[in-house]
């Protein structure tokens, strides 16, 4: 009896989320991609932007059914702080990738007591950034983003890493935008966009991260911790989501950009949330240049 009326609510909520949802694509009645009422022939309505609406709430689903029946998503594990063995061991190597060696040390950007050399960035409506007692760095609700940016120069602009531990509290879209340089430009890896669930690089080939290759679909459960990564090389962009791969791009040939907007802010490195609170520890950096 117990999970029948659980389904029962899932079910409100699914159908509630999907007019909602259609409601602020179209601005008329229907679900998901369908109208209550028929189409005309002079319908502006996007059918990819529907598609990827539709498939960002399908990750919402998965998420809240997930926490009505207390099961996490499939293939997503509680990422646990990185032990000193593990942060001094060799990670994954990858196709035009160099692989990491023990003797690059793991550099912190972040003391846990305060913003150091981190400052609030000012996108305009942002909510509240704070060190909380736990000593993680945390981000309130804004009306649009709210973030951090690095106060000075990157230690390196290409054969690096970048990696840190997100959790998401509360709110529907992304809850890391990883701001970073690459080479003599710089990308935002996301994480929960575009509704909560699109995974991606914006931009590549001026194509934000719900419209490129590097575009996932994943599921995200709030109080969770999520490990993120970004591997920079002068031939590939890798980045990881726990033990998970989510982008390995060849940048030969590849135009590699921000998406124009508040997020250009964020540079030279930057950590954003868009309506949504957030919190962030173990943020770090590694050298993977060639000795």
């Amino acid at each position: 009896m117990k999970y029948i009326s659980r389904i029962i609510v899932f079910g409100g909520v699914f159908v509630a989320v999907g007019m909602l949802l259609h409601f602020g694509v179209y601005h008329k009645l229907g679900i998901f991609v369908w109208p209550f009422e028929k189409e005309g022939e002079n319908s502006k309505a996007n059918p990819r932007r529907a598609a990827m609406e539709l498939l960002a709430v399908e990750g919402e689903v998965e998420t809240a059914l997930a926490q009505s029946l207390r099961l996490e998503p499939a293939g997503r594990k509680e990422a646990a702080p990185p032990t000193e063995a593990e942060s001094n061991s060799k990670t994954e190597s990858e196709l035009g990738a160099k692989e990491q060696t023990s003797d690059s040390p793991l550099i912190s950007l972040f003391n846990g007591k305060d913003l150091g050399d981190w400052e609030s960035t000012r996108y305009g409506g942002e909510g509240e950034v704070m060190v909380n007692e736990e000593g993680n760095l945390e981000f309130d609700f804004g009306a649009v983003m709210t973030g951090v940016n690095w106060n000075g120069e990157p230690p390196a602009t290409s054969n690096y890493e970048i990696s840190l531990d997100a959790m998401k509290l509360d709110g529907y879209d992304f809850f890391v935008a990883l701001t970073f340089p690459v080479k003599d430009s710089h990308a935002t890896f996301v994480v929960g966009g575009w509704g909560g669930g699109v995974v991606g690089i914006s931009s590549v080939d001026d194509l934000n991260a719900s419209e490129n290759e590097t575009m996932n679909i994943e599921g995200f459960l709030k109080d969770q911790w999520y490990r993120i990564r970004v591997r920079v090389t002068d031939e590939h962009l890798s980045a990881w989501i726990d033990e998970q791969q989510m982008v390995n791009l060849p940048l030969e040939g590849k135009k590699i950009s921000l998406l124009p907007g508040d997020i250009e802010l964020s540079v030279p490195i930057g950590i954003a949330s868009f309506q949504t609170r957030a919190q962030y520890r173990n943020i770090q950096w590694r050298d993977l240049s060639e000795k």
